[in-house]
């Protein structure tokens, strides 16, 4: 029996190997995040192989699963041929030869390969780049006809495959609806949703922490730099040399306290959007390129303003409302009652609002004629109206309402106090 197997021992575990290489290799590097990628092209050659084969990723695994499919063919036939002249011999022999081969293949060229990549994916990535870059560059000729194949099958067996239809936003409200039994839950769960999707309305400019409300800073950092406390948005911002244009910034919020003693390494490159970019388009690019500050630029292209992925997530998770806790009006009973969480009744004709709060809302809640702005929030309409951004004891009138800027956070946020005055002049809008 073992002079059958013994000659192929050899060759079988060199597959096996193989296989395990090509199994971690497209884990590790289909595990890592855009910052591990940004790290592991400063940490040499290796690294910079690695990132380099993830600019075509398509390339990558269809040349990865071409070598894993080589690789296991080999070793079945190996299997097989080894099987069938136990099996003239010993049958049973045969049937454990083959069962242990499957398990082997499964576990030491699957299973164990891609546990111990993913559980290091950097260095296993930086070790693996160079050697899957050759092979890529190997089977490089052949992969425009596996595509071709690949597209033919799939046009042949799944003709009228289409994607399917994305969800609406009352398929979204309906799913909250059924999954909860708790109405004060759902209704706060309505209400995020609702500012979720007012962020496809909502210019950047009208969410922003505005310059005047920056601490910025020169590199090298001085070691006064918190002197003043946490700066506002919870990030150190660093400006150009010889000019005032934000480059960088600093998560302070999320540094542990031996990171502070060097907060050069914990430098980020700000994003940058113009003034007209919507929030939703503003969260998705600081999303997509892992970034947590995007400086809003003007049309002459200096910085007006800051926002911060902390923003925008606190906007659509606490409201910027009453019934929040912080708020101090009586623990959310406007979320429960069904009353929307923005809107304040202060007494018969007075209101208050969060700036963030959509003019359609505002209307809809005042029974009145929406203003013919170009501004979706409160804050928006007052800013064009007053041509400046909204500072405290800001007013302006809209219809019937008098507006008045009544709070102003360090975060930019904004509360302003609405006035029914009847009869007095007329529409702003």
């Amino acid at each position: 029996m073992w002079q059958a197997i013994l000659p192929w021992l050899a060759p079988m575990t060199g597959l096996m190997v193989l296989s395990g290489f090509f199994s971690g290799s497209e884990a590790a590097l289909f595990s890592l995040r855009p910052r591990d990628r940004r790290a592991l092209a400063r940490t040499g050659s290796g690294g910079r192989a690695a990132v380099g084969l993830l600019e075509d990723p398509e390339r990558l695994l269809s040349a990865v699963l071409f070598w894993n499919l080589g690789i296991n063919m080999t070793y079945f036939a190996i299997t097989s041929i080894v099987g069938a002249r136990l099996e003239s011999r010993e049958p049973t022999a045969a049937l454990l030869f083959t069962a242990a081969s499957l398990m082997a293949i499964i576990f030491f060229g699957e299973m164990l390969p891609k546990s111990i990549a993913v559980l290091s994916p950097m260095r296993f990535s930086r070790i693996a780049g160079p050697l899957v870059v050759l092979a890529v560059r190997i089977v490089t000729p052949l992969l425009p006809a596996v595509q071709l194949a690949n597209t033919i099958a799939r046009r042949l067996i799944w003709p009228g495959f289409r994607a399917e239809r994305e969800l609406e936003v009352s398929d979204i409200e309906r799913a909250i609806e059924l999954g909860t039994g708790d109405a004060a839950l759902a209704a706060r769960e309505r209400a995020a949703l609702r500012q979720l999707m007012q962020l496809t309305e909502i210019r950047v400019d009208q969410w922003m922490l505005p310059r005047r409300h920056l601490q910025l800073h020169r590199m090298p950092l001085q070691i006064d730099a918190l002197a003043n406390g946490l700066p506002a948005g919870g990030y150190l911002l660093i400006i150009e040399p010889d000019s005032e244009e934000i480059i960088s910034s600093i998560g302070i919020r999320t540094l542990r306290p031996s990171q502070l003693d060097d907060l050069g390494e914990a430098i980020e490159p700000v994003l940058y959007v113009p003034w007209s970019a919507t929030v939703a388009y503003t969260f998705d690019a600081l999303h997509s390129a892992d970034r947590h500050v995007a400086a809003v630029i003007n049309e002459y292209g200096e910085t007006i303003g800051v926002v911060t992925i902390d923003m925008i997530l606190e906007g659509i998770l606490r409201l910027h409302g009453v019934g929040s806790p912080e708020s101090g009006n009586e623990g959310g009973r406007a979320i429960e009652e069904g009353a929307d969480v923005n809107f304040e009744v202060i007494r018969p004709g007075v209101w208050r609002v969060s700036g963030m709060m959509s003019v359609r809302r505002l209307a809809d809640h005042l029974h009145a004629t929406p203003p013919e702005s170009r501004y979706v929030t409160i804050a928006g309409l007052m800013q064009e109206e007053n041509e400046r951004l909204p500072r405290l004891g800001d007013s302006c009138r809209w219809d019937r309402f008098e507006l008045e800027v009544v709070e102003t956070s360090g975060r930019g946020q904004l509360r302003v106090e609405i006035r029914e005055t009847p009869g007095e002049g007329e529409a702003a809008g």
